[in-house]
């Protein structure tokens, strides 16, 4: 399987274009192999090693290209967009080179590997960098206030930029406490801001989920849950980091630690530990979700 190219992810720089491309072609064909050797540990170690070198090597080139691009043009964002490739190398790569020094890799970790990666991937170029080239819900002037309205536009509007879903979110309820939704997904995610921490919660109906990693992939998977999650838990860490940050005065030193699913009963326990300061249900087309985040630099 080919993760689908589209022209909604060109930035109009050849290079640059042709490295994101690449990168999407690398990605189909770890699924490929993953789905063709997930039973086999010696075959998932060395996909993991293999996977590993390849996508240091691509990335640090990739990387550097495009950091040098944004100084060229005295991109105002250089720093912020940094800051998410030194936070990949840092968290995500170092991650999986510590299971490489263990020998071994379980089925669980190398679809973590291969889903987180490619939710990273997919949320970072049809956000962060069509944001260079002044396209996508980040080149829009940021949200000057917090209301119904400004909301709805700025959740519709990474949906619509990011995976060409026009969902119609409208907001339910804005002192949301946790209450079941349907059948859902939920997740805590850590993010620390220098020495503050911050939480942010959401939660997703599964059949809203489901269309969001369709459009990722551009098919129906095969494998088992544990691809969907893990691709969607990196591309909704990165995801909701984005909508807090058109709502902050300043995000630039907003960065990723950690994120973990949530049962129901857990979700309820976290709302009475954390007291979220914003806490947003939505409704949509696709279906219900929220976010929430005790970040007490959300208001302006």
């Amino acid at each position: 399987m080919i993760i689908p190219w589209s022209d909604r992810y060109s930035m109009g720089v050849e290079e640059i274009d042709n490295d994101h491309k690449q990168l999407f072609q690398i990605a189909g064909k770890l699924i490929q192999t993953v789905n063709q050797n997930i039973d086999d540990s010696s075959m998932r170690f060395s996909l993991l090693r293999e996977g590993m070198a390849y996508l240091k090597d691509y990335f640090d080139v990739h990387a550097v290209r495009e950091e040098a691009y944004m100084r060229q043009i005295a991109f105002e964002g250089y720093f912020q967009h940094k800051r998410l490739h030194d936070e990949f190398r840092d968290i995500q790569l170092v991650k999986y080179q510590t299971i490489l020094q263990q020998g071994q890799c379980t089925k669980d970790e190398i679809l973590e590997f291969v889903g987180g990666g490619i939710g990273w991937l997919f949320e970072h170029v049809t956000t962060a960098d069509m944001a260079i080239v002044g396209k996508g819900q980040l080149s829009q002037p940021q949200a000057d206030r917090i209301d119904h309205e400004t909301l709805q536009n700025e959740i519709n509007g990474l949906f619509s930029s990011t995976l060409g879903l026009n969902i119609r979110a409208r907001v339910q309820s804005d002192d949301y406490r946790g209450e079941p939704f349907g059948e859902a997904v939920y997740q805590q995610l850590t993010y620390t801001r220098g020495a503050e921490q911050v939480t942010v919660m959401a939660g997703i109906e599964k059949r809203f989920l489901l269309q969001v990693v369709r459009r990722i992939y551009g098919a129906e998977i095969n494998e088992a849950d544990a691809l969907i999650l893990s691709t969607f838990e990196i591309f909704g860490a990165n995801f909701w980091r984005t909508l807090a940050g058109r709502f902050i005065s300043d995000s630039t030193g907003m960065k990723y630690q950690e994120s973990h699913f949530l049962t129901q009963q857990q979700l309820a326990q976290q709302f009475t530990k954390h007291r979220p300061t914003l806490s947003v249900l939505f409704s949509s087309d696709q279906g219900s979700f929220f976010v929430s985040s005790d970040d007490k630099q959300i208001f302006k």
